[in-house]
């Protein structure tokens, strides 16, 4: 027996290390073998069944590079990691041992996206950003720190166009610092990664207080560290981080101080504080404070703690009435109020969430149904009916679920104590009894046999009845003949291979739990592949702070400057800013929707109020000239309808349309003819290095 285990060892090492040595050897190819590019691109082709993109070349390239990392991770793992596995569990036990792992992931996979992916060197000079809605709450920081208030523009109209109170305020202690404004969000950046290194050892605690044990400590540590959504808003500099922190820390505090009976303020202060971090996570707070109450046993300090803490969110809200004269923030009217579609596409957002994460969803949902601890089912509870409440406001713009990222962790440790938690042998053998049953037996077989012959029959025909052009078949066939040849197999063979598995799981429940924790990361969003696109400066972001820094050196201070994208190209003009789409204008933001795209805060604009009225002297287009009437047509319908819409509108046409300034951009700068700086869109100078 022992010679057998070390055989077996020895053999799944061997295998380890010649997989990662392909690996390697794959990724060289990919990036020296121009033949291989060749190769790989028709295999593209013939798999999408049309010839890819130029850019996919690219992509290739970029994808070489993780292959060729990727096999010397797996050759390391192979080689050193396997023969010493029982030092490595032991070690895995050991708290402080994954917190400085996890830690160290951090740096080194989300710390080079900061300092490359979200920087340019622009007129000799680095400059750093962050998402573009991000550097919104940047400027309102900068006209703070400089002595206008918390304004959208020094000249002090007061109009709440950030919803991140407390981040706001930071950002503008960030201003205070004397550095050039190329390295302000390098800082806030840089604080973010800080606090998700600071919500490592809170999530450890976290799963601790539930009773997760190591295991499953660490694999929600990877799954957290490791997650494509996580690092993603992370590095864009939004206060999800903070938000994420707050939360997982109040919960956790929540939960143990209930455990002990003695319920803490500063538990009720944190879960205060997280309305003003970001103005919807009140919903946030209100679940918390439910749960305090439902699993503390002194409910009544409960109850006074927690109105005591409420003096946080009343205080500002006060503030908001009195300086802005709304009771919610402008970008709430904007998203909400005057859209009757956002319930759709609010569902479509949490549907995407599901897809993307749909076996951790089953173990978190299952896991804490089955399990004894009340405060599992609780704090799934709160998940649930903060979907709900994600779905009611029509979801988020952007990739990346920022909405549900500040309870990913949550959701992650719910899912792997699922894992360890849930009776395997009792389940197999329950559904073993059903699968028994005649009358769920013959129906499945039934549907497999013609599920399987429908899609083998598809295959093969696909060509003939004139379908495969359209479908993308070639590889996709193949496949497709493998799958449904599969289930007619599995429809003639049931009996056999229902016994067969039955024995198996039950006598491997260990082994299959495992498989099943390594399921739920692995279905999940990850890094890799696609770590190589983060550290890959987004062009739409260089070009915008080249346009923005373009205006501030080329036009009066007094100019007022229209555009789209909000953020970087205002910043950096600093420049009277006149925001198309409303984030920061009453008036559009109170608006019933004027397209039929689905993108909250993307679907309100009025050019005959933004032109005739504002007067901009400067228009930013979303669009290059020369363009074609007819594209201009496809884009004045959908998500980004306001791109097309602005071209055509009748004063945009006239007034502004023919003044394109003459300069290189990304998309185009008109000079408006009411504008006593008509002048300006000759003479324009290129960018200079700073002196």
């Amino acid at each position: 027996m022992i010679i057998d285990q070390e055989l077996r060892n020895k053999t799944v090492r061997y295998f380890v290390v010649a997989a990662g040595v392909s690996l390697i050897m794959l990724g060289l190819l990919m990036l020296t073998s121009g033949r291989f590019d060749d190769l790989l691109l028709s295999l593209v082709s013939f798999w999408k069944g049309k010839t890819p993109a130029p850019h996919w070349l690219g992509k290739l390239q970029a994808i070489g590079i993780e292959v060729l990392l990727s096999g010397i991770v797996v050759v390391a793992i192979g080689w050193f990691a396997l023969p010493r596995w029982s030092l490595i569990m032991s070690l895995a036990h050991n708290y402080s041992v994954l917190s400085a792992a996890s830690i160290l992931a951090v740096i080194v996979l989300w710390l080079p996206v900061v300092l490359i992916g979200h920087s340019s060197t622009i007129a000799g000079e680095r400059y750093w950003w962050l998402g573009d809605d991000a550097m919104i709450s940047m400027r309102y920081a900068r006209n703070l720190a400089d002595g206008f208030g918390l304004a959208w523009n020094s000249s002090g109209e007061r109009v709440e166009g950030y919803t991140n109170f407390l981040w706001t305020i930071y950002m503008a202690l960030v201003h205070l610092l004397p550095i050039p404004a190329s390295k302000t969000s390098l800082v806030i950046l840089l604080t973010n990664i800080v606090l998700a290194i600071a919500t490592i050892p809170v999530i450890i605690r976290f799963i601790r207080i539930l009773d997760g044990g190591s295991l499953v400590t660490g694999a929600t540590l990877v799954g957290y560290v490791l997650n494509r959504n996580a690092m993603a808003w992370t590095t864009s500099g939004f206060e999800t981080t903070l938000l994420t922190f707050l939360f997982l820390l109040a919960t956790y505090r929540v939960i143990r101080e209930a455990q002990q009976g003695k319920p803490n303020l500063l538990t009720f202060l944190l879960i205060a504080s997280m309305s003003l971090v970001r103005a919807d996570a009140v919903i946030l707070s209100a679940l918390l404070y439910a749960l305090s109450v439902l699993l503390s046993r002194n409910r009544k300090l409960v109850v006074v703690y927690s109105a005591l803490s409420l003096t946080l969110p009343i205080a500002h809200e006060i503030f908001r009435i009195s300086y802005y004269g709304d009771l919610l923030p402008n970008t709430a009217y904007l998203k909400t109020s005057g859209w009757n579609g956002r319930y759709v596409a609010g569902l479509g957002y949490v549907l995407d969430f599901a897809k993307n994460y749909p076996i951790v969803i089953g173990f978190a949902v299952v896991g804490s149904l089955l399990s004894p601890q009340r405060a599992r089912l609780f704090l799934l509870a709160v998940f649930l009916a903060y979907v709900a409440y994600v779905a009611y406001v029509g979801g988020d713009a952007f990739l990346n679920f920022r909405f549900f990222v500040p309870v990913l962790p949550l959701l992650l440790a719910l899912a792997f104590l699922g894992v360890k938690d849930i009776d395997l042998s009792c389940l197999i053998k329950y559904l073993s009894a059903i699968f028994e049953r005649q009358f769920v037996r013959r129906p499945l077989r039934l549907g497999l046999l013609i599920c399987g012959t429908t899609i083998v029959v598809l295959s093969l025909m696909a060509d003939l009845i004139g379908v495969g052009a359209q479908l993308g078949f070639g590889m996709k066939q193949i496949f497709g003949f493998i799958v449904g040849l599969g289930l007619l197999t599995g429809s003639l063979t049931f009996p056999f291979w229902q016994k067969v598995a039955s024995r198996v799981f039950l006598q491997q429940t260990t082994s299959f739990r495992i498989s099943f924790g390594i399921l739920c990361l692995v279905s999940t969003p990850l890094i890799v592949p696609g770590y190589s696109e983060f550290l890959v400066p987004n062009t739409a972001d260089i070009g915008n702070i080249r346009i923005g820094l373009l205006l501030k050196q080329n036009t009066p201070p007094a100019s007022k400057v229209a555009d789209f994208w909000a953020g970087s190209v205002f910043y950096f003009s600093e420049r009277y800013a006149i925001d198309f789409l409303g984030k920061s204008d009453r008036h559009i933001a109170h608006l019933p929707v004027t397209s039929n795209g689905t993108k909250p805060g993307h679907n309100k604009f009025d050019f005959d109020y933004s032109l005739e009225v504002l007067k901009p002297d400067f228009v930013v287009a979303n669009f290059k000239l020369p363009v074609q009437k007819d594209q201009m047509r496809q884009s004045a319908t959908g998500d980004w309808a306001f791109t097309g819409q602005l071209f055509f509108n009748r004063i945009f046409q006239e007034h502004c349309l023919p003044n394109p300034v003459a300069i290189e951009t990304w998309r185009t700068i008109f000079v408006c003819d009411w504008s006593s700086q008509i002048d300006y869109k000759y003479n324009w100078q290129e960018l200079s290095p700073r002196k």
